[in-house]
């Protein structure tokens, strides 16, 4: 089972999903609202630096130069990406750098009680029920 830790949301400014970010090149014929993240200056996105969030207006491409904290879907990688100053790097559970901590993390009540944080997830997992009445989740707290 996959363990999520959501990182401090107030620390993130949540942007419009993106195509890709590996295209150096803009796309030959794009549509309206298309996005990426820049990764070369070529073709259309010579204005733009590497990095920035490119899209397409249906005429032409504008630009958003990211902030430290910016948090965008990357929908070719199936992955959310955080802007660090200077790169864009995915969460990952696998990865013992990113903002996500790993299932095997040790949670320690103080009293003895140590449980990894994946048992802990389910745990708190299974006291969510869909409502259809309220067509959401609701939790037994």
């Amino acid at each position: 089972m996959a363990e999520y830790r959501i990182p401090v949301e107030e620390t993130f400014c949540w942007q419009k999903p993106v195509k890709s970010k590996v295209l150096e090149t803009a796309p030959a014929e794009p549509t309206k609202g298309d996005r990426y993240i820049v990764a070369g200056l070529g073709g259309g996105w010579s204005e733009a630096s590497v990095n920035d969030i490119a899209w397409y207006d249906g005429a032409a491409w504008k630009f958003d130069t990211p902030a430290e904290g910016w948090a965008v879907h990357v929908d070719a990688d199936d992955l959310v990406n955080i802007f660090d100053g200077s790169d864009w790097a995915p969460i990952t559970a696998s990865d013992p750098n990113s903002h996500v901590q790993g299932t095997d993390t040790v949670l320690d009540s103080g009293g003895a009680n140590e449980v990894t944080a994946a048992q802990a997830k389910e745990a708190y997992d299974s006291r969510a029920q869909w409502d259809a009445e309220l067509g959401c989740v609701v939790f037994d707290i």
